[in-house]
């Protein structure tokens, strides 16, 4: 008798969304809201950025909070993330604010200054 489980199905990929780019020569007031990916190397100040997928490149500077399904911050942010599923601090990360997410990860060299909520998807707690 064969006891083994059978292995547990891939993760389903995740759709194709629309891809924005803004370069860091893009300097924004106020608030930024988007759908799909958007890669962003410039400066936002005193909004709120607002969307699915968001990649902040190294030259980005963005002063305001972010809510967004996954992150990666590659640049600077003064203000507070809300991400859904997965936030990414690269090593040039500098994130000065609160984080509220499911997952981080935060690689060496990363700046991270403020207070950190993760839980997991659903909002049990691992027991």
């Amino acid at each position: 008798m064969d006891t083994k489980q059978p292995p547990a199905p891939a993760p389903a990929p995740r759709p194709k969304l629309t891809s924005s780019v803004l370069s860091q020569d893009v300097e924004i007031t106020g608030s930024l809201t988007f759908k799909g990916e958007l890669s962003f190397d410039g400066a936002i100040r005193g909004g709120h950025i607002t969307g699915s997928v968001l990649n902040l490149g190294e030259h980005a500077n963005v002063e305001g909070n972010i809510t967004a399904d996954e992150v990666t911050i590659s640049g600077a942010v003064k203000g507070n993330a809300t991400v859904a599923q997965r936030c990414h601090l690269r090593a040039s990360a500098r994130l000065n604010g609160d984080l509220n997410t499911s997952r981080l990860i935060m690689e060496e060299g990363a700046t991270f200054i403020g207070m950190s909520n993760i839980t997991p998807r659903g909002g049990q707690r691992p027991a």
